[in-house]
């Protein structure tokens, strides 16, 4: 399975910018992004940022990720999981922002 990983900019230049994932530092390509800050964050697949993102969104999904992770390895617990997907569990019936129809084009 390939999945996207949030990742904090260390540095850049012009066409890419080094990242960290928790000790980890990888180059990564930002054409599609444009250029990027040190404390930015960027949504990284396959080498390459998706796209920016605001800090709450990178560590509610890094927060995921880690429950998700605790989950392979047996070490999670309920109350872990149940903090890292707490958008979820308090669901109010009504979509998130991301899934509503947004405008069309003609």
């Amino acid at each position: 399975m390939c999945i996207a990983i949030p990742m904090q900019v260390v540095s850049s230049d012009a066409l890419s910018a080094c990242c960290r994932n928790g000790p980890e530092e990888v180059r990564v390509n930002t054409e599609l992004t444009g250029r990027a800050k040190p404390g930015d964050w960027l949504l990284v697949f396959q080498g390459s940022a998706v796209r920016p993102m605001e800090q709450s969104e990178a560590l509610q999904m890094r927060a995921a990720l880690g429950a998700l992770s605790s989950v392979m390895d047996g070490t999670a617990t309920r109350e872990g999981i149940d903090a890292a997907f707490a958008d979820i569990t308090a669901h109010t019936g009504e979509l998130p922002d991301f899934l509503k129809p947004g405008p069309r084009g003609s």
